[in-house]
């Protein structure tokens, strides 16, 4: 499903109300939004395409059964949910957004799988690996119920990868804007999960980490 999304600073549809809509709640941006305004700060003014993968009840469910027993053959995660490309562009160059869960024994292995060179970075409590295209970002998020013990041994980790990237000489402050996108995007995840511990409420502030040791 694609909608447009108007962020012009000066801009705002009926479609674009603060008030979330019913299958793509999650992947939607009000035009006032941090999440807009990030997208602002990469693409400028102007329409962003907005496809929608997956809702928010999608990635609640699917999350939730991948944790109980049997879950892993009962579901493939990670999910994609959202993809986002300016107005102006054609093809099937976007910037997506997916989320799964990280059995903390892989945390760190599989930066050999990104594309290019990676970089570490902290972003508050949650960290990140970083491409000029892919990003990913992890995150501890405490489940409610008889679900909490499984969710201990896993991380929530979102990733976004920005295919209109590709072929171009990508500055850092392009990265951190990426990076930031996808806290905030990772945050709403959070809000959907009802993550008890209340990960990523805080401004993202995105810092250069050292590369952990092999």
């Amino acid at each position: 499903m694609a909608v447009a999304l108007a962020i012009a600073a000066s801009g705002c549809t009926s479609d674009d109300s603060a008030e979330p809509q019913a299958k793509d709640e999650l992947c939607r941006l009000a035009p006032d939004s941090g999440e807009s305004g990030t997208l602002r700060q990469l693409w400028g003014q102007g329409d962003v395409e907005t496809d929608v993968s997956n809702d928010a009840t999608d990635l609640t469910e699917g999350m939730r059964a991948w944790l109980k027993p049997g879950g892993p053959e009962k579901s493939a995660l990670p999910l994609r949910m959202c993809s986002y490309r300016p107005g102006t562009t054609a093809g099937a160059r976007m910037l997506s957004i997916e989320f799964g869960w990280l059995p903390r024994g892989e945390v760190g292995s599989k930066t050999a799988s990104l594309p290019g060179t990676v970089r570490h970075y902290t972003v508050n409590d949650a960290t990140v690996q970083a491409t000029d295209i892919v990003s990913k970002l992890t995150v501890s998020c405490r489940m409610p119920g008889d679900l909490e013990k499984a969710s201990q041994q896993v991380l929530l980790q979102g990733e976004a990868s920005n295919t209109l990237l590709m072929g171009t000489e990508v500055q850092q402050k392009t990265i951190d804007q990426q990076i930031t996108f996808l806290y905030l995007m990772t945050r709403r995840a959070t809000e959907a999960l009802g993550c008890e511990n209340t990960p990523l409420t805080k401004d993202p502030v995105v810092k250069a980490s050292p590369t952990p040791a092999a």
